[in-house]
């Protein structure tokens, strides 16, 4: 058995120890007055005399003490082997990465979008370059998620030189924080500057065996770099407008990588990761200690000794029951922290659907705010946010900072299922509990996206508007040509009606040369018009109903 927190022991062992002699052997006003048989005869029996409880008490303290050194069993060392991928993070810190085409500025929304790699990455190695003229090292490539993020929200560039987009820096920075690692992958963050050209950027990646990924952060629009409270000019006197440069694409093409345009959403994350997900990875061997923590089990049976000398025995003839049935209690106490530790476990390795399973069962057995929020996470992060809704308004608490918590992941589970109104609520009510941050960022965006929504809705009305006017103008136009058709074919049949009678009253007279002439001209002008509205129309109408007759 080893102790991992050792200093305990002589810090609050021995100090109690000497404590627990003075009480023992101090007497009280009445026992120095009295003789101790005199008073066994006065006193009545209350259960466990004062020095067995104080002796109780003290053993309960000595064992909560040797709980805080945490005792281990340790089994030996074990060799755990894993396969993981690395990846270099450049994020572009030049001052166009000031624009504002992205909430609340191209360069805060890329920290944003690095956080949440690093937070869905798993066996992902990452370090984390800044470059602009010049590249700035972060963090070296690490599997401590803690420290990168550390890093990156503590990310200033104000004292930084911010001039240029050198790209060709950031891929030499990264040759150094891999050195004879291989494969080498790294992730460029930029608006892709201003250069035409990176012949130079694709030799030196094809040389060093890079795969470059890109993730461009500004849109095709572009938009004006805010300065010293006005917008950058050129030479000439005009405001410049900083747009995505397109010509970046074919430096990932060239070296095996991809080019993904930053989104709104999480699809952008989502699509490099299964990328970097399907590279070759890494085999790691990694030493660790199989131990068994024995601190619950001493915690156990301090709380016996500490339930002992707080409470009475109810009866003599039932004490022996009372540590059987405490035993019970505490045994099933044990059972719920190895559970929750089970939990726990599943959620910090990514195995969402274990822990919500998990947490289902603890939340339906206690019932509590906590239980409930815990599974409101889990099925969060297995991507279930309906259930995760369920799960979290099911947490009823006067804890503001749960309640905070719980109305910002509700924000988030709403977000997810495109329901950007209800999303809006939550996070406005959780910033009436605290402002923070983060919450304002994503009420900022929930509100675009809600936005983007309504118009894309209007649009499609609008269409469908459109769509029924031109098919009321073509109804019409057929009921006008149908209409047309009907008065020629009434006027043909007139016609003939005329000319029968007129033949039956000249049937017996020889017709004159004058009249034959006639009579041809009304054949020649009554047959035309039919034979031209019946061929060209029919087949339009078939192959397309929108198409303009002409």
């Amino acid at each position: 058995m080893k102790f991992l927190s050792f200093e305990f022991i002589p810090l609050m062992l021995v100090p109690s120890l000497i404590l627990l002699y003075l009480v023992l052997t101090n007497k009280s006003m009445i026992e120095r007055i009295f003789e101790s048989e005199l008073l066994q005869k006065l006193k009545i029996d209350q259960g466990l005399p004062k020095k067995m409880r104080i002796s109780l008490l003290f053993g309960a303290l000595f064992l909560m003490i040797i709980a805080l050194a945490r005792p281990v069993y340790q089994k030996g060392i074990v060799e755990v082997a894993s396969l993981r991928t690395n990846l270099v993070i450049a994020l572009d810190i030049s001052r166009s990465m000031k624009a504002k085409d992205f909430y609340p500025n191209r360069l805060e929304f890329a920290k944003k979008k690095i956080q949440e790699l690093i937070d869905k990455a798993h066996n992902l190695s990452i370090g984390i370059l800044a470059f602009a003229k010049d590249a700035y090292i972060v963090s070296p490539i690490t599997d401590d998620k803690t420290s990168l993020t550390y890093l990156l929200g503590r990310l200033h560039t104000n004292d930084l030189s911010l001039h240029g987009t050198n790209i060709l820096s950031a891929l030499m920075s990264a040759k150094l924080l891999y050195g004879n690692k291989t494969p080498r992958n790294i992730l460029i963050v930029t608006d892709g500057g201003d250069k035409k050209d990176f012949t130079q950027e694709i030799a030196y990646a094809k040389e060093n065996g890079f795969k470059v990924f890109i993730l461009g952060v500004a849109t095709k629009e572009g938009a004006p770099i805010e300065e010293d409270g006005g917008y950058l000019k050129d030479k000439k006197g005009n405001i410049v407008i900083t747009k995505l440069n397109t010509n970046i694409v074919k430096l990932a093409k060239a070296t095996g990588g991809e080019f993904v345009q930053a989104r709104l959403d999480s699809g952008d994350i989502a699509q490099i990761l299964k990328k970097l997900g399907g590279l070759q990875k890494e085999k790691k061997t990694q030493k660790i200690v199989d131990q068994t923590e024995l601190y619950p089990y001493v915690l156990i049976f301090a709380l016996l000794l500490l339930f002992l000398s707080f409470f009475d025995i109810p009866h003599k003839k039932i004490a022996f029951l009372l540590p059987f049935v405490l035993s019970l209690h505490l045994y099933a106490a044990m059972m719920d922290f190895q559970i929750i530790k089970q939990a726990k476990e599943a959620y910090a390795k990514g195995d969402y659907e274990e822990a919500a399973k998990v947490f289902e069962k603890i939340a339906s057995q206690k019932r509590t705010p906590q239980s409930y929020y815990d599974l409101g996470n889990a099925l969060y992060k297995a991507k279930k946010y309906k259930a995760a809704i369920k799960a979290y308004n099911k947490v009823q608490t006067q804890n503001k900072e749960l309640e905070f918590r719980k109305l910002h992941n509700l924000g988030n589970s709403y977000f997810q299922l495109k329901n950007y109104k209800k999303a809006i609520q939550m996070y406005e009510k959780a910033l009436q509990l605290k402002k923070d941050k983060d919450t304002k960022f994503n009420l900022e965006l929930a509100k675009k996206m809600l936005k983007k929504q309504q118009q894309k809705k209007q649009n499609k009305e609008q269409q469908k508007n459109k769509q029924k006017q031109q098919k009321g103008k073509q109804n019409k136009k057929n009921q006008n040509q149908n209409a047309t058709k009907q008065k020629k074919e009434q006027k043909q049949k007139s016609g003939k009606k005329q000319s029968a009678n007129k033949a039956k009253v000249h049937k017996n007279e020889p017709i004159s040369r004058r009249e034959e002439k006639k009579w041809l001209k009304l054949i020649q002008k009554n047959s035309a018009p039919t034979l031209l509205y019946k061929a060209p129309i029919k087949p339009k109408k078939e192959g397309n109903t929108n198409e303009n007759p002409w």
